[in-house]
């Protein structure tokens, strides 16, 4: 299980969040139980990977009471938000006649991803704000609303009415790195990643903890992704990203920005090689594209992309093409307009090499006679009888072994089995 997910604050004592913010929807919370609420949604807003959601997961489970999740990956036209989050908001369980008054909290998440679309061909949520805005009206549980950009949200229709008529809170764990709350939020973290490290048999020091978490604040999610790499010693743990951005908004930008000049900008702070950014695009390709002509377009940029990167020709040079061809992934395909919410997965096959064991020296053997291969167009059996021939440039010639290296993307360990 990725990390993020394994460890998302089950109760709100492990929120890292300032006291005002958790006291403030408890608040809210109590005013429902006591029958005296004078808004029927909250709307947290803030910045990716900061809590947002945890924050309303938390809050149920301390109400004792289930959570009903609506997300923006479901279709949330007039009809579907009938269906789900209205009967969700505004009748009881009819099957337990003592029930508690309210029995459920109702999650809408990321709503600054619903649109108003009036061509549903174009992937609008048509009629799902007003929709929105009648089931708060009605509503007799409470709606926890949560989105990242509340500004451009004010902007649509049916916004504002939805923004009065609820409680407004912007979800940051501090405003400015000079105040206390900063200082409370980063011992707090280092103190959970370290835990999670423990826990995790994974190999980080403290100043490489400070890098990650530098890098990324106040991105918790992002800072997850970035521990993730190093977990189970996975290939790129050596290479992780000296960059403030995380790899899901980078795959993000590529399926749906259009803005080719800022999709290089993010390609160019990236340290790992293009393979990683390939590896992301397939394993999330199919969620975001549904349509057959955009998953074929975006198929052949990908497999461009992928002979760019040396899989088929020996000329290394090349391959620093491959991330800038499949960055144009958003350009060919037929309906990359369509704005639903995706929640891109970690890849899968990055994932089971993290499991495999990678201090095997069996595993080590195979995947450096794997690579040679690509280059001398033989068999692995035909490799490992040559293998002195790679010993010897090891003892021998350090500069063309330091090009062996960089072409094949040798590990440390499979270099040291040559000697």
């Amino acid at each position: 299980m990725p990390l993020p997910d394994k460890y998302r604050p089950e109760s709100i004592e492990n929120l890292i969040l300032p006291p005002e913010i958790i006291n403030q929807i408890m608040s809210w919370m109590n005013s429902w139980k006591n029958h005296e609420e004078t808004k029927k949604a909250i709307i947290l807003f803030g910045n990716q990977g900061v809590g947002k959601t945890s924050l309303a997961m938390a809050i149920a489970k301390h109400f004792d009471l289930p959570l009903i999740e609506m997300n923006a990956s479901d279709q949330r036209n007039r009809e579907s938000m009938k269906k789900i989050a209205l009967m969700a908001s505004e009748y009881h369980d009819i099957l337990q006649l003592n029930a508690k008054s309210p029995d459920r909290v109702i999650l809408i998440d990321e709503a600054d991803n619903i649109l108003e679309s009036k061509n549903p061909s174009k992937g609008g949520d048509t009629g799902g704000l007003a929709e929105l805005l009648d089931i708060i009206k009605r509503a007799k549980n409470p709606i926890i609303i949560t989105m990242n950009d509340y500004y451009e949200f004010r902007r649509k229709n049916y916004a504002r009415e939805i923004i009065s008529s609820s409680i407004s809170i912007e979800v940051a764990p501090y405003k400015k790195r000079t105040e206390k709350n900063y200082h409370l939020f980063l011992d707090r973290l280092q103190e959970s990643l370290k835990k999670i490290a423990e826990i995790e048999h994974i190999n980080v020091d403290s100043k490489k903890l400070n890098g990650i978490i530098k890098k990324n604040e106040p991105d918790i999610r992002a800072i997850l992704n970035d521990l993730e790499l190093l977990r189970n010693n996975s290939p790129y743990s050596g290479n992780i990203r000296d960059t403030h951005e995380s790899i899901y908004y980078i795959v993000s930008k590529i399926f749906r920005s259009g803005n080719y000049d800022e999709i290089l900008k993010s390609l160019s702070s990236m340290d790992d090689d293009p393979r990683f950014l390939m590896e992301w695009l397939d394993q999330n390709m199919y969620p975001e594209f549904n349509h057959p002509a955009d998953l074929m377009n975006s198929y052949e940029i990908l497999s461009t992309a992928d002979i760019y990167f040396n899989r088929r020709f020996t000329d290394f040079s090349l391959s620093s093409y491959a991330g800038e061809i499949a960055g144009g992934i958003s350009f060919v395909a037929v309906n990359h307009d369509v704005k639903h919410y995706i929640k891109y997965n970690f890849p899968e096959i990055i994932q089971k090499m993290s499991n495999r064991k990678n201090n095997s020296e069996k595993y080590n053997m195979k995947s450096f006679l794997d690579k040679v291969s690509i280059i001398t167009h033989t068999s692995n059996n035909e490799n490992a009888r040559n293998l002195w021939f790679y010993k010897i440039i090891k003892r021998n010639d350090r500069s063309l072994m330091a090009e062996l290296t960089k072409g094949l993307s040798l590990t440390d360990k499979e270099k040291s089995l040559l000697g």
